[in-house]
């Protein structure tokens, strides 16, 4: 199928002849410090004496001439790339900031964000500010050093000062501040006593809303192709597309370049076919559970289905049990749609009364049910307050329930009566992802990858910051056989890699117990994995002799300072999916979505914005094969159809979107841990 492609990237040209660069091995106070791995190739012509390493910096003033500062001719196309890419940095800030008057938040990597406060949106406590990312790369898809111009979404910043606020606000909500337009850290901006308070508007974050009575606002479903490219599109033609700004950097004519057909590649065909009842083929769960049923049904044969619920809503209780078992419209039952059949004995539901403080009496009443050893109990859960729900300690109530019943090895859906209630007749439209997720917490299987077994392990690492402690939390190591079967995982914190690698070897060593040693190991991970991770991972598998090749494939999500691509042949600019690009450096865009054959997609899909990847191999060769590389990007393509929380296809691969979600609820429980019986099923989808 013929798409027209192209990226949120503008390219320019590199000057003709060498530039001089001033250095000098002493801070005057108006230049920019520089750390070793910024130093320019021949630095050594200037300062023979200087050591490349992390004790020495030295200091620039890029094209000005300064006295003290001596001058080094810099050849932009074989220079360090990272003294290039600061310097086209510091060009854009300064055009943005002194030229034009703009807010610029600056980064880690110094790229630069430009806020534009927005006519549209704003309200009485606050304003709205619409953020627009630029970063400087060098030769990453085309041979010219380029501009990525990416939309950052939006942020609301209080009308009210720190000083009016903090009279009924702890300041301890604050982090970023606008004063004077310029962004700060609130904390550090204490530092300098220039600054004052009266003058800082503090940016709102998730704490200040709630603290303020903000509602929360739902994630957009919407397509947001053609509101982001119009966005860095207008963007473009106001600041960049002029004469002005290309004094500072020489774009070429012509906007945004086409992707080049050499670095477009799609998943195989296969790679959408799933296997459901009697290993039948489909590619649309949501069409094909009802006609081919699940793959497996629940291995349980007697399956006893009880509520918890509160006095008040006993009769939505009723309600929800006669959907289950007769339907709701096009939805014909639970046992009509996924096989599954349950009992539910007279008396044994629990009603409590305590709605503010459930848990202690739910435990007692937990205490007086005999529950047989020979029966599967499952749990639902009707809940008096929704997930959004602004009281922390009401939230919590839904966590600690968890627990409580997976120390008695009972696992348990959650249903919001308010919301059933709301969409009436159209809560069969959320009867079918309760039942696929009920399914797999009986360790049915909906449905399976089509794919022919390999004797490999693929284990998913996922975080989840968890924003009341400021903690984060990773969910691992979550291990799948290749056709996605999972095994188990394990749960710890973010610097405990000792743990971690027990944790990914461990998979390994029961693997090699139950086949044959894997001919290699497959780690999806949510961030780039450095060395001192993969070490131990290496070491442990060195311990159970099996020195096999380790590929790790960093999955992220590219919702804002990142390279997008539109398919300019399409109203609605989403690629098709399993539209994969090389984007350098083994670096990959892939589109995960419901457009399968040229322009067929359904809206209630969702248009998601594609994943990046980054492959990674303990031996590098392995990376030059294409058909290999291709085969790995299949598998995250494929186990993006894993997602049994929903009949909908997900863009990111539950390799690293379920132990995301154990991140999210693990922290809540009390116990240290998650109880065993939790590390063997699919409790939290």
């Amino acid at each position: 199928m013929k798409q027209n492609l192209f990226f949120n990237i503008l390219t320019f040209d590199w000057p003709t002849e060498p530039v001089n660069f001033y250095f000098s091995d002493t801070d005057n106070g108006k230049c920019q410090v520089l750390y070793f791995t910024l130093f320019p190739n021949e630095i050594g012509s200037l300062f023979p004496n200087l050591v490349r390493n992390s004790t020495n910096n030295l200091f620039t003033t890029f094209t000005g001439e300064t006295e003290g500062f001596q001058p080094l001719p810099i050849n932009f196309q074989t220079e360090n790339e990272d003294l290039i890419k600061r310097y086209y940095n510091r060009q854009v800030n300064f055009y943005f900031r002194k030229v034009k008057k703009q807010i610029v938040k600056v980064g880690f990597v110094k790229e630069n964000q430009v806020w534009l406060k927005s006519r549209f949106g704003g309200t009485a406590l606050y304003d709205i500010y619409e953020k627009f990312s630029l970063k400087v790369q060098l030769r990453t898809v085309s041979k010219f050093p380029e501009l990525v111009l990416s939309y950052d979404g939006q942020s609301k910043v209080s009308k009210q000062s720190v000083a009016q606020l903090i009279q009924s606000i702890s300041p301890t909500y604050f982090n970023w501040v606008l004063c004077e337009n310029q962004l700060y850290k609130w904390k550090k901006s204490q530092e300098d006593e220039s600054i004052d308070p009266e003058k800082c508007y503090p940016v709102i974050n998730k704490e200040l809303e709630a603290a303020l009575g903000i509602p929360s606002e739902l994630p957009p479903r919407d397509n947001r192709y053609p509101k982001y490219l119009k966005n860095v599109q207008g963007f473009f033609k106001k600041f960049l597309n002029i004469p002005e700004f290309r004094r500072f950097i020489p774009l070429h004519e012509g906007g945004f370049i086409p992707v080049s057909p050499a670095r477009i590649d799609t998943t195989s065909e296969e790679s959408n076919q799933l296997l459901f009842g009697s290993n039948q083929p489909d590619a649309v769960p949501k069409f094909a559970l009802k006609r081919l049923r699940p793959f497996r049904k629940s291995p349980y044969p007697n399956i006893h289905l009880f509520f918890i619920v509160h006095s008040d809503d006993t009769e939505h209780a009723k309600t929800i049990k006669s959907h289950f078992d007769t339907g709701l419209g096009t939805f014909e039952g639970m046992q009509s749609y996924v096989d599954l059949y349950f009992h539910t004995a007279t008396g044994f539901s629990v009603v409590f009364k305590n709605k503010e403080n459930p848990i202690p009496e739910i435990e007692q009443e937990l205490s007086k049910r005999h529950f047989d050893p020979e029966v599967k109990y499952i749990a639902i859960y009707v809940t008096p307050y929704s997930k959004f729900e602004k009281d922390r300690q009401k939230r919590e109530i839904y966590y600690q329930l968890k627990e409580i019943l997976l120390k008695r090895k009972i696992t348990s859906q959650a249903i919001d009566p308010n919301k059933m209630v709301e969409q009436g007749m159209n809560w069969k439209y959320s009867l079918p992802n309760i039942a696929v997720a009920m399914l797999a917490k009986l360790d049915g299987i909906p449905w399976r990858l089509n794919t022919p077994v390999k004797n490999e392990l693929i284990v998913g690492v996922g975080a989840f910051k968890h924003v009341d402690e400021g903690v984060q939390y990773i969910g691992s190591a979550f291990s799948f056989t290749n056709n996605g079967k999972f095994n188990r995982f394990e749960y710890f914190l973010r610097d405990e890699i000792d743990v971690l690698a027990g944790s990914i070897a461990d998979a390994v060593k029961q693997y090699a117990t139950v086949n044959n040693s894997p001919d290699r190991l497959i780690i999806h991970f949510y961030k780039p994995m450095s060395e001192e991770e993969l070490e131990p991972i290496q070491q442990a598998l060195d311990d159970l002799g099996l020195p096999i090749p380790v590929f790790i494939i960093t999955i992220n999500k590219t919702e804002s300072e990142d390279i997008v691509a539109f398919d300019g042949g399409w109203n609605e600019l989403m690629p098709s999916s399993g539209t994969f690009i090389g984007i350098g450096n083994d670096k990959y865009l892939l589109f995960n979505n419901t457009r399968y054959n040229g322009s067929n997609h359904s809206k209630a899909d969702g248009y998601p914005f594609p994943i990046k990847l980054k492959l990674q191999c303990t031996d590098p060769e392995l990376l030059k094969d294409m058909k290999a590389v291709k085969e790995l990007i299949d598998q995250v393509y494929q186990f993006s159809r894993m997602y049994w929380k929903s009949i909908r296809q997900q863009n990111l691969p539950v390799t690293i979107k379920y132990p995301e979600m154990v991140a999210q609820i693990a922290p809540h429980f009390i116990g240290d841990d998650i109880p065993p019986y939790g590390k063997n099923n699919l409790w939290f989808l």
